[in-house]
């Protein structure tokens, strides 16, 4: 959209219709808007690294408020998520394109400095996830009021389960109860704290992959 300078009778600058306006080099510049018909490879590998993390980031955007809600950022326009596209975009894709894909021990969810949760565990029956941990209370900066946050992230329908307001630290377990599927699934999971005033939180930690089968 074109915008209009120096009042009703001055210059439009930007685009309108097929054509856009700007200053170059102190001169009025318009010229007709060109068709992009083909792409580069680096080009294709930057659209493909956006939608791999825009199809992870998506389904854990309540975990990334909490977990990244006051990790500093470079910009002060940056939100949550922003910071989190940052901090996957590209250290959790690995490949080359075409065969691009996340490499989902090293996604993060959350980014702190309050104790990330010691020897944190992952079982897997009866349709629910259990996830134990140590509650570590001794070390500077645990508090046993601490809020774990959990999350199962099945990367073949795009869709996560996730625990955002969990038990304490150290109550020292947490579940989630999963829907019932009809073939075998693959589970990624996660775990990590945030501080009860809400303004801290931990690294997030990947517990490993697990397996769903109907049997």
């Amino acid at each position: 959209m074109g915008k209009l300078i120096n009042g009703p009778m001055g210059t439009v600058v930007g685009k309108v219709g097929g054509y856009v306006t700007y200053f170059l080099n102190g001169e009025l510049v318009t010229r007709a808007i060109g068709v992009v018909d083909h792409w580069s490879d680096a080009q294709y590998a930057v659209q493909m690294k956006t939608a791999l993390i825009t199809a992870l980031l998506k389904p854990v955007k309540p975990v990334i408020r909490k977990g990244m809600k006051y990790t500093p950022k470079p910009k002060r326009t940056w939100t949550a998520y922003s910071m989190a596209t940052s901090a996957n975009n590209p250290a959790a894709i690995t490949g080359d394109y075409p065969e691009l894909k996340i490499d989902y021990g090293k996604v993060v969810l959350s980014l702190g400095d309050i104790p990330a949760p010691l020897n944190p565990k992952v079982q897997l029956s009866d349709g629910r996830i259990a996830f134990t941990w140590e509650a570590d209370l001794d070390r500077e900066g645990a508090d046993v009021d601490d809020r774990v946050m959990c999350v199962a992230y099945f990367p073949e329908t795009y869709q996560s389960f996730n625990v955002t307001d969990g038990a304490k630290r150290g109550e020292e377990y947490q579940e989630i109860k999963l829907p019932s599927f009809t073939e075998e699934m693959k589970i990624e999971t996660y775990i990590c704290y945030f501080s009860e005033d809400r303004k801290q939180s931990s690294n997030s930690v990947y517990l490993g992959q697990l397996t769903w089968t109907k049997d």
